[in-house]
């Protein structure tokens, strides 16, 4: 699956050039194109090499290739074809650029479990972080809509480590109060998603999308205890009676725990004190807490 913004273009360059400009042959008709015709024998480029003239008229220093560009960045920079499979353009991992999610919008699935939602086919970890592993064999990795629905908005986000062999962590600050969030099974974590430290409020608004936290390359140990499909549909429906459950055990809070069908309320952060956001997090999202969950 390729980006639907990826573009093809063949250009011309010349080979001899200090600076290689790309002209795309759509273009490489026009008044001043002197390479393409006997006008390429003024050019001073030309005259300082010792090529003999060539018998189809163009310059013999004039090189051809088939570049790949991005149609929805505001200057297109070309990549060889040759090189399209290291970017993110002609893969999976288009589905988290910047200037797709900006331009595209795309939206989440409709799968969900009693309106949180829950794509089918992602996996899911006991502290609710999913995980989305591509046919590039890139993975990257976020916190599902349960977690965020918690969190609500977030403050500061920041991350422990950026590349390397680990458990990826980020810090989640809500409420004045830090967070540790941590995919409980390592993997090699290549980037994160920087642009949550200037707008911390996707982490929350496109958890699956937008929101994302790490890229990186799955072990074969990554995927372990994780779930998918319909177990983790039972797992999510459970893990709704469970918060509600503890929610009706908590003294008075600062502010209604609950919302409209059954759902705990947006952003508890913001109605539970500190205590409570702590015993909250200790149950559900602490990947420490949650390892014999799923029994």
């Amino acid at each position: 699956m390729t980006c639907p913004f990826l573009k093809e273009a063949q250009v011309k360059y010349c080979q001899t050039s200090s600076v290689r400009k790309l002209i795309p042959i759509a273009a490489a008709g026009r008044a001043d194109d002197k390479c393409s015709s006997q006008e390429h024998l003024t050019c001073p480029v030309y005259r300082m090499q010792s090529a003999e003239p060539s018998v189809s008229g163009h310059c013999p220093y004039l090189g051809e290739s088939l570049m790949q560009y991005c149609g929805a960045a505001p200057v297109a920079k070309m990549i060889p074809y040759s090189e399209s499979q290291i970017s993110r353009c002609g893969c999976d991992r288009f589905r988290y650029c910047e200037l797709y999610l900006s331009m595209a919008h795309p939206g989440v699935p409709a799968d969900d479990v009693d309106g949180i939602p829950l794509p089918e086919w992602l996996r899911y970890s006991a502290n609710h972080m999913w995980l989305d592993i591509g046919e590039d064999g890139v993975c990257h990795a976020g916190i599902d809509a349960f977690l965020s629905r918690a969190l609500g908005q977030a403050e500061r986000i920041s991350y422990v480590w950026q590349r390397g062999q680990h458990r990826a962590t980020a810090v989640v600050t809500v409420n004045g109060v830090d967070h540790e969030i941590v995919f409980p099974n390592p993997f090699l974590l290549t980037s994160c998603n920087l642009y949550l430290r200037a707008d911390p409020s996707r982490l929350s608004a496109e958890p699956y999308t937008g929101g994302w936290l790490f890229e990186g390359v799955p072990a074969p140990e990554t995927s372990e205890n994780l779930l998918q499909g319909a177990a983790a549909r039972q797992w999510m429906e459970r893990e709704q009676h469970r918060i509600n459950e503890f929610l009706q055990q908590q003294p008075a809070a600062h502010g209604p725990l609950a919302a409209d069908g059954g759902l705990f309320a947006p952003g508890l952060s913001q109605n539970l004190d500190h205590d409570q956001m702590l015993a909250l997090f200790h149950t559900f999202f602490s990947p420490y807490a949650s390892e014999k969950r799923y029994t």
